[in-house]
């Protein structure tokens, strides 16, 4: 009876064991997991699938490998025009690359201080004569996409496999989200068809719906080219300030998208109409409103590629308006006199919003920058004008302050004006948005959505403290709320961060640093020089604005959505079971680590062991199945042994073995 009620309670504790939680890891195949990495007939089949064979690019290596003597690819002469090139760091140059994105940071491991090597990774050029470039964050396999198929093959491989799969474009997201270890690449860069529509109604729309003037731009389409497209067809289009306007159009619109003419016709959201977007099943859909009503909340500020992988976006276009651009460039020789200007300076600032400005107003150094623009259909109302005079006359009487910029210009459209002062034009006045200091290869940055009340003037004095406290790192406010922006009716129409609909300023702080520079301090640098801005505004009622992310930020999800997220995610775990397109700090990323390698998950020892045990024994037959030509060799010999075997057991029975016995022990 003992030994029953023992074996009872056993078997209790047993059930209770498999039924209770349990922290596990899950995690992508790797290339030194043959059971479930593709083997090179498997790639080979692959490429055949896509629209043409090399559009796979097989063991990809980082851009700076031809500069090293013992890397295979080493190539003096490639050497030498990398390093011309990126001497003037060439914007368009480096948003092309489908091996690098805009910084080496980005290509590169991250890891700890603790650890004897913070950053892995191949640098540009050698730190070191016996230096060598390491693989980082460089995805091994790639797919140059010039096709939606290609986009779904991709998507059914990365699937089939468990492989990390992660989309590039221009590579301009502030935490490398384009980049991943042991990742297969889908690179969207030239996918650049674009369309323009007189009247464009979204599918599915009802009848009577009144068509607008849209644009429509595929994955690889960037600024430049959809601002003179649009200039082309006599409109204006609102889209992102960017150096050289290599930021691309795809991206910009997932991560909310602000603009210049935000204040007037809304935020990258507001006007995003419809997109093509092949999703984690691999099926390619028509997003919109009326369709896909969900998903078409998600995707506009969702961010890319959380909800799938976007073919072309349909964005709403505006009437052509002439632009006047407003520039101010001043030095401080004391931090006194840099208090006091950005003191009177924030004085000013919501009235020079209220009368129609946007723009940057940059500072580092005790310099001080503004470049503002604003639309107008005949003249600059001379109240929008007067506004930004008085601050300007005043600001020349603040003693120590050397005035170099100050003036008014005119410009033909919202293309020209970007065309002559985001290039590097000579006739450009104020900010430089294209001068980058030759050995800087590293970028990090943080920022944080500020409402009109943090900027009003009863708080100029706490702001400019705040600004001016700001060391090494360049300040970049974004002038873009206020107006069309804070519309209080689409707080919920899309899954951008509520608080952009309180918004007046973007507060961006960016830090440089070159190879040799420790990547954790400068993290830790604008994380906390964005501290006292973040305060002002906790949220939900402020927030981070997605694309200029804060790597250290702890609170991600209400940082960067608000009250959205819950339902985010909702939609998120429907469409991609798999967690097949996880990206750092995104949607439904909480448990995957930094490189979405691995993910901790909490579930029963049972229902882990059916998981694992149906997973594996899925990927074990796959496995057997997809290499049964591969290894036939190998299995003939293998049954040929044993035939051998078996017969020599068998004639061994059948006969008097004592002599050969004898014989051998003779020899011993």
């Amino acid at each position: 009876m003992k030994l029953q009620l023992f074996s009872l309670f056993s078997f209790v504790l047993l059930i209770s064991s498999a039924c209770r939680g349990e922290a596990r890891r899950i995690c992508k195949c790797r290339p030194n997991q043959w059971w479930c990495w593709p083997t090179g007939w498997d790639w080979d089949e692959f490429s055949t699938k896509l629209s043409t064979p090399n559009a796979l690019i097989k063991n990809q290596r980082p851009m700076g490998a031809v500069c090293y003597p013992k890397d295979p690819l080493y190539d003096p002469v490639a050497c030498q025009s990398l390093n011309y090139t990126l001497h003037g760091f060439d914007f368009a140059f480096m948003s092309s690359r489908i091996n690098a994105t805009n910084w080496y940071n980005y290509d590169s491991i991250i890891y700890p201080d603790y650890f004897e090597e913070t950053e892995v990774g191949c640098p540009y050029f050698p730190l070191t004569p016996d230096s060598i470039c390491e693989q980082g964050r460089v995805p091994l396999y790639a797919v140059n996409a010039s096709t939606t198929q290609d986009i779904v093959e991709a998507i059914k491989l990365a699937s089939k496999w468990d492989i990390r799969l992660v989309v590039k474009n221009t590579g301009h997201d502030a935490i490398g989200r384009a980049f991943g270890v042991n990742a297969l690449e889908i690179f969207t860069y030239n996918m650049k068809n674009l369309t323009v529509h007189n009247n464009f109604v979204p599918k599915g729309a009802p009848r009577g719906t009144p068509p607008v003037p849209a644009m429509t731009v595929g994955a690889g389409v960037n600024w430049d080219q959809a601002y003179a497209a649009a200039d082309a067809a006599g409109r204006t289009i609102a889209g992102g300030l960017s150096p050289m306007g290599t930021v691309g159009t795809a991206g910009w619109n997932l991560g909310t998208g602000h603009s210049l003419l935000s204040s007037h016709f809304g935020l990258g959201v507001d006007n995003s109409l419809e997109f093509t977007v092949v999703l984690p099943d691999a099926s390619v859909v028509t997003v919109n409103e009326y369709l896909t009503p969900d998903l078409y909340w998600a995707i506009r500020g969702g961010g890319g590629p959380s909800f799938g992988v976007v073919v072309d976006i349909t964005i709403k276009l505006h009437e052509a308006k002439k632009y006047t651009g407003a520039f101010y460039e001043s030095y401080c020789n004391s931090d006194a006199c840099f208090l006091e200007l950005l003191t009177t300076w924030m004085k000013y600032h919501n009235a020079v919003a209220d009368a129609g400005w946007s723009g940057i107003w940059p500072t580092c150094d005790r310099i001080f920058y503004l470049t503002l623009g604003t639309p107008y259909d005949v003249a600059p109302s001379r109240q929008t004008i007067n506004v930004l005079k008085e601050f300007m006359e005043e600001a020349k009487g603040i003693l120590g302050n050397h005035v170099t910029v100050s003036e008014f210009r005119d410009y033909d459209s919202f293309e020209d004006f970007c065309e002559k002062n985001l290039k590097q034009d000579p006739t450009a006045v104020g900010f430089n948005m294209t001068e980058i200091v030759f050995g800087q290869v590293q970028l990090v940055t943080s920022s944080w959505l500020l409402p009109r009340e943090a900027t009003a003037p009863e708080n100029a004095a706490k702001m400019a403290k705040a600004v001016a406290s700001v060391d090494s790192a360049v300040v970049v406010p974004f002038l873009v709320g206020g107006g069309a922006v804070n519309d209080p009716a689409k707080k919920s129409s899309s899954a951008a961060n509520p608080a952009w609909r309180n918004t007046l300023v973007d507060m961006t702080i960016a830090e440089t640093g070159s190879e040799f520079d420790d990547i954790n301090v400068l993290q830790k640098t604008v994380h906390d020089d964005i501290a006292p801005f973040r305060a002002m505004a906790p949220p939900p009622y402020g927030g981070m604005y997605l694309n200029e992310a804060d790597i250290l930020e702890e609170e991600w999800q209400v940082a960067q959505w608000g009250e959205q997220y819950p339902r985010l995610l909702e939609i998120k775990k429907r469409i991609d079971p798999k967690d097949l397109l996880i990206v750092r700090m995104g949607v439904n990323s909480e448990g995957w680590d930094d490189e979405i390698t691995c993910k901790t998950v909490t579930t029963s020892l049972a229902a882990y062991a059916f998981t694992r045990t149906k997973t594996v024994t899925t990927n074990l037959a796959a496995y057997a199945f997809t290499r049964t030509t591969e290894i036939a060799s190998v299995w003939v010999l293998v049954v040929v042994l044993i035939l051998t075997l078996v017969s020599l057991n068998w004639y061994l029975q059948l006969v008097d073995t004592r002599p050969v016995v004898s014989l051998f022990q003779a020899f011993l």
